[in-house]
């Protein structure tokens, strides 16, 4: 199963942008303004828009006069496993405005430096997902037979128990971030990766058999089992 991305578009004007540039760096009492400080500390745009605009974050700064500033090469692999971490946080595909908070570790300034645009940005991120870059996405481990003990069936899995981050995304892209059962809506360490053949019948860690769960039905799943 492959996914893909929602589209969305911005269109601010020129000027607007280097406005807000001046103006955050105003309140952080600073003439020399990162493009993670930007989205971290109160830009009204994103640093991946006014990069892309003006052909890079420098180019930007110089047109509102302000104070060049060295932006780190982060690798792609980086990239990945952050928009990963906040895949999972947040529940859904993240937006600009989710690169602004404490969860992400880069700005969309470095998303665009390194793929043109954030859109692009978020295409290699899915394209990475769905083709699991050489890594298993499922968990998984050496293949072993059943074993039986006292009238009990003792399952030998092939998969971990728990699910990887790359895992984890694949669900969440194909369900969301709504419990299965009631609809409520779920983010961070609310959102349960439940096994719909519990682990202990025999059900492996593999995206066709996990769901996401709220913390109440995934406990009372559980108490059945």
């Amino acid at each position: 199963m492959n996914y893909k991305l929602k589209d969305f578009n911005r269109n601010i004007p020129d000027v607007d942008l280097l406005a807000d540039l001046r103006r955050v760096a105003d309140q952080l009492g600073t003439n020399k303004l990162s493009s993670r400080d930007y989205d971290a500390k109160g830009g009204k745009y994103s640093s991946g828009t006014i990069g892309v605009r003006f052909g890079s974050w420098n180019n930007a700064l110089e047109k509102a006069k302000l104070n060049l500033v060295r932006q780190r090469d982060v690798s792609k692999e980086e990239l990945f496993l952050n928009l990963e971490r906040v895949w999972i946080n947040i529940g859904r595909q993240p937006v600009f405005r989710d690169m602004k908070s404490t969860i992400s570790k880069y700005s969309t300034y470095q998303y665009v430096v390194k793929f043109g645009t954030w859109t692009n940005g978020l295409r290699a991120f899915v394209e990475y997902i769905n083709s699991g870059n050489g890594k298993t996405l499922e968990n998984e481990t050496e293949d072993a037979p059943l074993i039986i003990l006292k009238n009990e069936t003792v399952f030998k899995h092939k998969t971990k128990r728990f699910p990887n981050e790359r895992l984890k995304v694949r669900v969440l892209m194909r369900d969301g971030n709504k419990c299965r059962l009631c609809g409520i809506t779920l983010t961070g360490d609310n959102i349960h990766f439940d096994h719909i053949i519990p682990w202990k019948k025999g059900g492996e860690t593999v995206l066709e058999n996990l769901q996401i769960l709220c913390a109440p039905h995934n406990l009372a799943k559980g108490d059945l089992a």
